[in-house]
């Protein structure tokens, strides 16, 4: 009974609204005290009663406000475990922390807020053995924390910040490559996602073409958790690349890309890499002819939380790049027979059948734009590709 009293009291003191926990959702996790953000980079861990200590490696702490909202390691659901009572499982990265260290956390808020936001103890508790999780790295001017499980006083004090796209702590997407006039980014996240800000598209590669082509198809609405794709974006800025964080969506089959949650290359239990094999794996790039494409190059480890090709077929391990193209553009660029003379004059049309041009001359239809047209003369007609 007293228990339950002193539940009641916080849960009445636990001022004020925002920046709290109100329900299983996508948080962020910040420590009051240093305003390091939380990531989840590994999916190791341990508690021991008998020495009496934990191992929290998996956890690192960066300060980076404009790093973290584009980072997936930093996006965490928070669900309430079976039996209440505070405690909760908390889940990143395609795993959970009671997955891996076989434990539930208790996530107490305090009762006085902390800089006027309600701020959260964290911890485990097992035979009588109580650990804190906390930043005892005390230099806020570094970027990097030191997450330990011996923390104690404002160290141990945690902020959960719900994830909203219309928010401060929104997700935005950090575009790696630049192709075209458009924005990509390979990604694999262990969350569902979908477009908040206009011009973002998703892909997943259906097919491989042994001449270089790698057949997208595109993904609408939700993209479900651990699904690699290749986002499209018409801007650079991860504040103007917004995804709305959650929802459902039923699996995708066909997809010809992996992914890889960590890339965590500390020497000790936590070394956790995927080898980049040129023979096998391609990687988001461009081409010398500025094309988006997955590309050979000369890589050490597939980087965290990215998308890659996965060739399975012997005879495509030869071609250095795959360019990235609908089934349509594929079916110009390479299948489409050149019938008409450059000289000749045509009619331009788009391939739903509308009119662009009439009477140009076969060699002036570059000059139209970028795009896939069909060139119709008094007596042929074929398709043209413009990039």
């Amino acid at each position: 009974m007293k228990k339950l009293l002193l539940y009641t009291l916080t849960a009445l003191f636990a001022l004020p609204a925002f920046a709290e926990i109100t329900g299983n959702g996508y948080y962020r996790v910040q420590n009051a005290y240093t305003k390091r953000y939380a990531y989840l980079t590994d999916n190791k861990g341990s508690y021991s009663v008998s020495s009496s200590t934990a191992d929290v490696g998996a956890l690192q702490l960066y300060a980076d406000p404009e790093r973290v909202v584009s980072d997936p390691a930093s996006v965490f659901f928070v669900e309430e475990a079976p039996q209440g009572n505070y405690y909760y499982d908390i889940f990143g990265q395609g795993t959970s922390i009671h997955s891996f260290m076989n434990e539930y956390l208790s996530v107490y808020p305090y009762r006085k807020p902390y800089d006027g936001v309600t701020a959260y103890s964290i911890y485990a508790t097992k035979s009588g053995v109580v650990k804190y999780l906390g930043d005892i790295w005390d230099h806020p001017d570094q970027d990097e924390g030191l997450a330990s499980a011996d923390a104690s006083g404002d160290p141990s004090r945690w902020f959960f910040h719900p994830i909203e796209a219309d928010s401060d702590q929104y997700f935005g997407v950090a575009p790696s490559i630049e192709a075209e006039g458009k924005f990509y980014a390979p990604m694999f996240a262990g969350f569902p996602f979908s477009a908040y800000s206009d011009g973002i598209k998703f892909y997943t590669i259906s097919e491989v073409d042994s001449r270089g082509a790698a057949i997208i198809a595109e993904v609408e609405g939700t993209v479900p958790a651990s699904t690699p794709v290749i986002i499209e974006c018409s801007t650079s800025q991860p504040s103007s690349n917004r995804l709305n964080v959650g929802g459902k969506a039923e699996k995708i089959s066909g997809n010809m890309l992996k992914g890889v949650y960590f890339d965590n290359p500390l020497t000790n239990r936590h070394y956790n890499r995927t080898p980049f094999d040129q023979e096998t794996m391609r990687l988001l790039g461009v081409t010398a002819e500025g094309r988006p494409a997955f590309v050979r190059g000369d890589y050490e480890f597939i980087p965290r939380n990215q998308a890659y090709l996965q060739l399975t077929d012997p005879a495509q391990y030869s071609v250095d790049e795959f360019i990235l193209m609908t089934s349509e553009e594929r079916e110009a660029e390479f299948n489409a027979v050149s019938v008409i003379p450059a000289s000749e004059t045509v009619s331009v049309y788009s391939l739903d059948g509308r009119l662009v041009k009439a009477g140009v001359s076969k060699a002036d239809v570059p000059s139209l734009g970028k795009g896939m047209y069909i060139l119709r003369s008094a007596d042929s007609s074929e398709k043209m590709i413009v990039r």
